[in-house]
């Protein structure tokens, strides 16, 4: 049995390594600041300082909380028909990855700083963190539940935020089809809305 973990988590290891994604520290699913008190804290703020950390822990927690797996395959949020059709992107100084829930890791799709097209506020374009929250148009075709399920994943970010000590502000002031080419979406993947995150 020992032998056998061993030999897996090789595979898992050599998986990570071809695929060049990062494995985030586990989420943090327990504990935290009581729900009313965290939808009581809840706001947008914008004097995000350029400085700021938003650890790797909180990002995985953060990520979780948005569109993590929690049980049978269900994720934090509802879809309208069990639909699934968000998909995430962190946008930083240095790179921007997907999100991938089904292992909590990000997997780089372009190097660089291109927090700019993200925002056309300045302090977004120098936020340590944007969140980028797209859908797949394909999985799911009506406008309004894309809307509904983008919308609750930002709300539990903000209520992440409101419990961790962090500042947020969801945002449709961005450009939308440079920053759909860097984030390498296809013709059924439609970008929504920009999450800034630091402190």
């Amino acid at each position: 049995m020992k032998t056998l973990k061993l030999i897996m988590a090789a595979c898992l290891a050599a998986s990570t390594l071809t695929t060049g994604a990062e494995v985030l520290p586990k989420p943090q699913t327990t504990g935290g600041m009581p729900l009313m008190d965290a939808m009581a804290a809840r706001q947008s703020s914008r004097d995000i300082d350029p400085a700021s950390i938003v650890t790797k822990q909180e990002l995985s927690n953060m990520l979780w909380a948005a569109w993590g797996i929690t049980h049978d395959g269900k994720r934090t949020i509802a879809t309208a028909m069990n639909r699934q059709e968000l998909i995430l992107f962190v946008i930083t100084a240095t790179e921007v990855s997907r999100y991938n829930p089904e292992d909590n890791s990000l997997t780089v799709v372009k190097k660089g700083d291109y927090r700019e097209l993200s925002a056309r506020q300045d302090f977004a374009k120098t936020a340590p963190v944007n969140i980028a929250l797209v859908v797949d148009t394909q999985k799911q075709e009506r406008p309004e539940f894309q809307a509904y399920t983008a919308g609750a994943a930002s709300h539990n970010i903000y209520l992440y935020c409101a419990q961790a000590g962090l500042k947020t502000v969801v945002r449709a002031m961005l450009d939308h089809e440079p920053l759909s080419q860097v984030l390498g979406l296809s013709s059924h993947e439609r970008l929504l809305y920009v999450q800034t995150v630091g402190r």
